[in-house]
Formats: C-alpha cells, structure tokens, sequence
C-alpha cells in the first residue's frame, strides 16, 4: 500500500540524509476540493477509486489492523545496506528501526499525536510544524482510503511517462506543507511514482520515489521495491516480508530513549 511505501521511503530518507552527508564528508482535516479535470482526463474521484479497488478494495484493507514489515535498503554508490524494520498499528502508530553499518540504529516514532527521531548522529529530536504534519499522514494506517482528507486541494495535472506506461498525475496540497505529485498507472490504476519536498533537519529534501514490484499479501497488493532519488543520493528499498495482524505491544511507539 501506499502507507508503507511512504513511511520507508520518507522516514528512511530524513535519517539517511544525516548518514549521507557523513560518508561524503569522511569520503488538515477537510475533504479535499478535487478542481474540474481537463478534457479527456478522469476526474480526482476516478482515479483515486481506481486506485483503491485495483489494490484490493475497501473490504481487504480495513481488514488490517496491525503490520510488520521486513527490509532492506542499498546506496549502491555509497556501498551501503542495512536492515529496516517497521511497525504500524490503526489508526495511526508507526515505528521504524533502520541499522546502519558502522554507523549504529536509526528510530522513526509516531505515537498517534507526536513523533521523533533518534540516532547515533543527532541524538532524540522532537519533530513539528511541516514536518510532523507529514510522519501524521504517513502514518494513517488506511492511508489509500483517506487520501482526499488529508490533502486541501487535489488536481488532476495531465499524464506523463513513468518507466514504460503513462500515468495520470494528481497535484496534492496539504494543508501543511508544500504540494506533491502522484503519479497513478493509467492501465493498472497504481500509484507508481510520488514526488515531494519534505523537511529534515538539513532543510527541505526533494524526494523522487518510484513504486514497483506491486505483489498481493492479504489481499492487498503492496509494492515490494522503491527506488528514491535525492540531490544527495540514490537508495532502493526492497521489501522481504510483510505480516498482517499480529499483535504489536505499544511499547513500541513510545518515545525512544536517548
């Protein structure tokens, strides 16, 4: 689902941003407002009611309520890999533990109401404005069912080409935060790229994620393989394992010691 995708690519970005900078140094709640699409094109509705059924349907994703996911990320470039596990819980708990040879642990925590970021580079940070803004919709766990309230504007822009297919783009305004782009396969109606300019501690980072090798768990189909691309560096995530409803202790969303 898109949840999961955003919450590796986004939460895995804004601490390996910090890890990158080192290696080179030592080398709102309102329905959105879908605005008239151009002729031709579907309208925000069609495209995002595509996208929910074509990745399983209402019924199979509210079946979920807890998710644990296995992974691991490579910066070819930078000859890193590591580990990433993460933890969600409806409605809206999230944690990721991300391991960084020769650099230590990496914690991305939302308990519902705040979030935080702990590793071996900063310490404990407390997030706020924009960029807590965006670890709460990212972490929404029925995030493709509730797209349209979590952004104040949505547009259909055009279509344009990702890999081989075309897909149709939705511009998307939160009410915090600048806008972003997702891109959705004209064929397969699943969300296949997403741009955005999130915040980090090095300031604002332009993410580019490409969604691939969707495959079905639990009725749901998921994509397995994320390629992002920073001004800073290149990563891909590839999922190994993704369990459904499995009880989670919520010791896991609380704040991170130091």
């Amino acid at each position: 689902m898109k949840r999961i995708a955003l919450m590796l690519a986004f939460a895995l970005m804004a601490t390996m941003s910090i890890a990158a900078q080192e290696k080179k140094n030592d080398a709102p709640k309102a329905d959105a407002k879908p605005a008239a699409p151009a002729a031709g094109l579907p309208s925000v509705d069609e495209i995002l009611d595509k996208y929910v059924k074509n990745t399983g349907g209402k019924e199979a994703i509210q079946k979920q309520t807890t998710r644990t996911v296995k992974a691991t990320f490579e910066i070819e470039a930078m000859g890193l890999t590591g580990p990433v596990q993460m933890y969600s819980k409806a409605p809206n708990k999230s944690a990721m533990v991300i391991e960084i040879p020769n650099v230590g642990t990496f914690n991305e925590v939302f308990d519902g109401a705040k979030a935080w970021s702990a590793n071996p580079m900063s310490g404990l940070r407390e997030k706020s404005g924009a960029e807590l803004a965006a670890q709460k919709r990212d972490s929404d766990f029925y995030q493709s069912l509730n797209l349209k309230s979590q952004y104040s504007k949505m547009t259909v822009k055009g279509k344009e080409k990702v890999g081989a297919g075309e897909a149709y783009v939705i511009e998307a305004t939160p009410a915090e935060g600048g806008p972003e782009k997702l891109y959705f396969d004209v064929t397969s109606g699943l969300l296949v790229r997403q741009d955005a300019e999130r915040e980090s501690e090095q300031g604002k980072i332009a993410v580019e994620i490409y969604f691939e090798d969707y495959k079905e768990v639990d009725g749901v189909k998921i994509a397995h393989t994320l390629k992002q691309v920073t001004p800073m560096f290149s990563m891909t995530i590839k999922t190994t394992e993704v369990k459904h409803n499995a009880p989670i202790d919520d010791a896991k969303f609380n704040k991170p010691s130091n």
